[in-house]
C-alpha cells in the first residue's frame, strides 16, 4: 500500500472511529510514522482527505452493487445491512452519521461531496425496493424512494444506537426491518 493510500485508511479509522473534528493530520503522522508535511503533500487541506475519503465509500458501493448483481433483491437488501452489523461489530459509525454530526464545520465541498455519497446509497437502495417490488419479493411500496430514505436513517441510527446493545441484539432488529418488506 502506499504512502497516500495508508493516509486515506488511517484518516477512515479515526473519521468512523472518533468524528471529524476529533482528529488531526498529527494524529495520522504519528500511527502511520510519517511526517504531517507528508500528509499536506498528498491533502493539503483536511478537508481534501476527506474527500478522498468519501470518494473511498463512494466507489465501495459501486463495487457493492456489481458484486450482487446475481442475489435476489432480499440478499442485495441484507448485504447493506450486512455492511452496518460490520460496523457496530467493529464499534464504528457510518460515514453518513460521523459526518452528519459535524456537519455545520465541514466545508461546503466536503458537505456537497457527502449528499453525493448518500444519493448513491439512496438511489441503490431505491433500485434494490423498485426490483424486489417487481419481482414480488417485497410488499408494494408507494415510494420506493422515500423508504429507501428511511431505511437508511434507521441503519445510520442503528449504527450510532449499536454502540450500546449487542449486535445480536442489532441484527434481529434489522432481519426483523427487512421481513416487514416481504410479501
Amino acid at each position: 500500500m502506499n504512502t497516500k493510500d495508508k493516509i486515506i485508511e488511517t484518516g477512515n479509522q479515526f473519521l468512523i472511529e472518533k468524528g471529524y473534528n476529533a482528529f488531526s493530520y498529527a494524529d495520522i503522522s504519528k500511527k502511520i510514522n510519517i511526517k504531517t508535511s507528508s500528509i499536506h503533500y498528498h491533502f493539503p487541506t483536511k478537508a481534501d482527505l476527506c474527500l478522498a475519503i468519501i470518494e473511498v465509500h463512494q466507489q465501495r458501493i459501486l463495487s457493492l452493487e456489481q458484486s450482487q448483481k446475481a442475489l435476489t433483491e432480499t440478499e442485495k437488501l441484507q448485504g447493506l445491512f450486512n455492511y452496518y452489523l460490520f460496523l457496530i461489530d467493529k464499534r464504528q459509525i457510518c460515514l453518513t452519521g460521523t459526518l452528519a454530526s459535524d456537519y455545520h464545520s465541514l466545508e461546503e465541498k466536503v458537505t456537497e461531496k457527502l449528499k453525493e455519497f448518500n444519493e448513491t446509497i439512496l438511489s441503490h437502495t431505491a433500485a434494490i425496493l423498485e426490483s424486489g417490488i417487481e419481482k414480488k419479493e417485497f410488499r408494494e411500496i408507494r415510494n420506493c424512494r422515500l423508504k429507501a430514505l428511511e431505511l437508511l436513517s434507521m441503519l445510520v441510527g442503528l449504527a450510532q444506537i449499536g454502540r450500546l446493545y449487542t449486535k445480536d441484539k442489532i441484527q434481529v432488529l434489522m432481519n426483523e426491518i427487512i421481513e416487514n418488506l416481504k410479501l
